[in-house]
């Protein structure tokens, strides 16, 4: 399972330049752990490391100028840190496996001269022993590698690379390149951070009765629950249960939370509480349970990716 080791961003909103976990280079601190929480006071800036994960999202899903314009963005000049004028850039240390050698991701968002966002630069390589280039692309224009690269020290002598041309600087390159057969390890890093989501819980989002049919993901505010939960339910229900199972174990006053299904085929979780006799629904729990309960269900979900919570107003 591929495992995020660091992460860097400067000129992000709040961020002049944040490192979390270890980097390629300097090779400092330690490596991010499958659980790392980040803990702060207000207006430190956690919200903006947040959204730095979020942006990549996005940008892979949309392309970068619409990234920068969602409505919690404001545009480009809103998003560089004030007073900075160079571009907004990234960097990614993870591992496909393990056992694997590292690999970098590098990502620069500046501008064009109509003032629209594009992307400046992105490169994915692994430095360590001899380098292996899998993409270089400067304003969408560079050299990728062909099938699974050998770590060699001089690449360009090993015959696979070839020359490549985006027609939109707006599109990242790993968007286009990884789903082609041909460029295996960028598919792999374009699912790995596919599998990315920010998630804004807010109880009260959960409080309503949604429409019926499974959803194979919480969305940003969790308020799909009961929608994540039929998935669960149907695809994995042995899990839920096992989930479940721990929650009430960690909620006083809990006996046990049953998914039960209702007549129009939603299906809701029911919470039986030893000091009532008759159990109640999710949509009427109180709010810490909600909260509790989603971030426990993000963080068993079946296929582990990278899950990033934060606790809403």
């Amino acid at each position: 399972m591929a495992q995020l080791e660091g992460f860097r961003v400067q000129n992000y909103r709040s961020l002049r330049d944040v490192t979390i976990g270890r980097l390629y280079e300097p090779r400092e601190g330690d490596k991010l752990t499958p659980l790392t929480a980040v803990i702060g006071k207000n207006g430190v800036g956690k919200s903006a490391l947040f959204d730095a994960f979020g942006f990549i999202a996005d940008c892979l899903t949309l392309d970068v100028e619409t990234a920068c314009d969602l409505k919690q963005r404001g545009g480009f000049e809103r998003l560089r840190t004030a007073g900075r004028k160079g571009a907004i850039e990234f960097e990614i240390c993870y591992r496909d496996d393990p056992k694997d050698r590292p690999i970098v991701y590098l990502l620069a968002v500046s501008c064009d001269s109509a003032g629209r966002p594009v992307i400046e630069k992105e490169l994915l390589s692994s430095p360590d022993g001899g380098r292996a280039t899998f993409m270089d692309l400067n304003h969408g224009a560079g050299t990728v590698s062909r099938g699974y690269v050998p770590f060699v020290d001089d690449f360009s002598s090993s015959g696979l690379v070839e020359k490549v041309a985006l027609t939109d600087p707006r599109q990242l390159g790993i968007a286009t390149l990884g789903t082609l057969r041909d460029h295996p390890r960028i598919g792999r890093f374009r699912d790995f951070l596919k599998g990315w989501y920010l998630s804004y819980f807010s109880p009260d989002a959960a409080r309503g009765l949604p429409p019926t049919g499974p959803q194979k993901h919480l969305n940003v505010h969790g308020g799909n629950i009961a929608n994540y939960v039929q998935y669960l339910q149907r695809a994995h229900k042995d899990r839920l249960h096992s989930i479940l199972n721990r929650i009430a174990e960690k909620i006083p006053g809990i006996s046990r939370i049953d998914a039960v299904e209702t007549e129009d085929k939603r299906v809701l979780l029911r919470f039986n509480d030893r000091g009532f006799q008759d159990p109640f629904l999710c949509a009427t729990n109180v709010r810490w349970h909600i909260e509790g309960l989603r971030r426990s269900l993000a963080l068993g979900r079946p296929r582990p990716a990278t899950v990033h919570l934060h606790r809403g107003a």
